[in-house]
């Protein structure tokens, strides 16, 4: 193998020199002595010729025969005054089982009206077999077994979808942001109300039942929290007179005085329960305008 890739290096850097004459006579070798089922192969074909003519090598188009065509290298093309010298190596493979395998490629000596074929020395080459002789009943061996193997997380996929996630929640934002915005903060008062007007109802019931557990005072407290929340402003802390200052409403004045007299001076008037009633109507009252001031904004 040694000798014949020198021979192909002196062939093509040193050109040669053939017998010039009229008659075209490619040479061509393999570079390996030997080669296995499927291993990549090289094979050089060489020509000297006139240089007025037009030669052409085979392309991938060609039939190699028991070989299989992977790809070629030109080399540059070399010319004194009077001829030309080119040379290609294919890389091939071959899957037959042959021991000795055998090529010979041709080069074409293109014309106006046809082309002429001029074939290349023959060469062989030798396969190795690496199974022998296959038994006919050969053992199988059983492996039930599971394999654990590990799942790798697909980063590509989830950089693409993270990006067309962001991108998307970055348009709605842009374009329904606001009234996303809207949406979320009217969900969020009804729930609350919807709260409080079931846990209120059962503060009137309790109260006006006398239960020891929920005063007047506690069902007052409860709703002065509520009415904070809803406005923003620290009703809870706030006596009936300043509550008064910012609800100017001769019906709510009526209805907390007769709480506080309920609270502070022990009176039980039977009208609690629709003091308190009162101040539930008034609570809807004013989550009803928040809501209309949401929407409207």
């Amino acid at each position: 193998m040694l000798r014949k890739k020198i021979a192909f290096i002196v062939l093509v850097f040193f050109n040669i020199n053939f017998t010039p004459a009229q008659r075209i006579e490619p040479n061509g070798s393999f570079l390996e002595n030997e080669t296995k089922i499927g291993e990549e192969i090289t094979f050089s074909l060489s020509v000297r010729y006139d240089k007025k003519l037009d030669i052409l090598f085979p392309d991938s188009s060609y039939n190699f025969g028991t070989f299989e065509y992977n790809s070629k290298t030109y080399f540059p093309t070399k010319t004194d005054s009077t001829q030309s010298f080119d040379s290609v190596v294919y890389n091939l493979s071959t899957f037959e089982i042959d021991s000795i395998q055998y090529l010979q490629l041709p080069v074409f000596l293109v014309n106006n009206e046809d082309s002429l074929l001029f074939l290349s020395s023959l060469d062989s080459i030798q396969l190795i077999h690496v199974v022998h002789e296959i038994p006919e009943n050969p053992e199988l061996k059983a492996n039930t077994d599971l394999i654990n193997i590990p799942r790798q997380f697909n980063y590509p996929y989830y950089l693409i979808g993270s990006g067309i996630l962001l991108f998307i929640s970055f348009m709605i934002a842009l374009f329904f942001g606001k009234q996303l915005l809207k949406a979320w903060k009217v969900y969020r008062l009804r729930r609350a109300h919807k709260k409080f007007i079931g846990k209120f109802f059962n503060l009137m019931r309790d109260s006006s039942s006398n239960n020891p557990t929920k005063t007047p005072e506690h069902v007052l407290a409860f709703w002065k929290r509520y009415l904070e929340r809803l406005e923003n402003k620290p009703i809870s802390k706030l006596t009936t007179k300043e509550i008064l200052v910012l609800h100017g409403n001769g019906q709510l004045k009526e209805n907390l005085s007769a709480i506080d007299k309920s609270i502070y001076g022990g009176e039980k008037g039977s009208d609690l329960f629709a003091s308190f009633d009162y101040l539930m109507k008034f609570s809807i009252e004013i989550y009803n305008q928040k809501i209309a001031e949401i929407k409207k904004g």
